[in-house]
């Protein structure tokens, strides 16, 4: 059975048609229980304290995090985080007005 989208001549996307007709993949609920867990284990990782759970008990992985994570790790963690919560920063691209910078971009096709 082929599943392939239909395409014009051009090789588009008809319309009606999607490049990924199954959807974005779900995740299992066995994962998404799993994700206050696993921003403990960050937040130990960038501020070496512990996030006790909702009963006072602690996750022997996010104390061991914790205790054992470098400044490197740290800041991982760090980056993260923030980035899950305002978003990643942009990519700024920055230069002299009187000195644009000049780019090129060549495509060449070459038959086998």
């Amino acid at each position: 059975m082929d599943n392939k989208p239909a395409r014009d001549a051009q090789g588009r996307l008809l319309p009606g048609n999607s490049a990924n007709p199954m959807g974005r993949p779900k995740l299992p609920d066995w994962f998404k229980s799993r994700g206050p867990d696993a921003l403990r284990v960050l937040v130990a990782q960038a501020t070496g304290e512990v996030i006790k759970n909702d009963d006072g008990t602690v996750l022997p992985a996010v104390q061991q995090v914790a205790l054992e994570s470098s400044p490197k790790e740290r800041t991982a963690a760090a980056a993260i985080i923030a980035d899950r919560i305002y978003g990643k920063a942009p990519d700024v691209i920055s230069g002299d007005p009187d000195n644009p910078i000049a780019a090129a971009i060549r495509v060449e096709f070459i038959k086998p």
